[in-house]
């Protein structure tokens, strides 16, 4: 079993500017399921902040092999969060996500 670990953190409002001076970021970025989910809240930056780590955590454990829309981040309904490579569904996906006022930060495993 081959084991990975990745970790990433962002200056969450570097991102606050990367989407607002960049209509196409979202979409480029974050999946449908994603999206929806952030249009439920009522500041969707936090969410867009830990998912964005969580890929880039993601990817720098599977050597970034994967697009960011590849990676999809959800969550159970205890809300912990969960994640999957839709084109590689074998690679299975642990998560630590949390943010603060101006930082989020994502560690993760990968087992294949």
């Amino acid at each position: 079993m081959d084991i990975k670990l990745g970790t990433d953190i962002l200056y969450i409002p570097r991102l606050k500017k990367i989407i607002k001076n960049n209509e196409s970021f979202i979409k480029r970025v974050y999946t449908e399921k994603e999206i929806e989910l952030a249009n439920k809240l009522t500041n969707s930056l936090y969410f867009y902040a830990t998912r964005f780590t969580a890929k880039e955590a993601i990817m720098k454990a599977t050597d970034c092999k994967y697009d960011f829309r590849e990676i999809e981040i959800l969550k159970e309904k205890s809300g912990k969060p969960t994640a999957r490579i839709t084109t590689n569904p074998d690679i299975k996906i642990e998560l630590s996500l949390s943010y603060d006022n101006d930082y989020a930060i994502c560690f993760c495993t990968t087992k294949k």
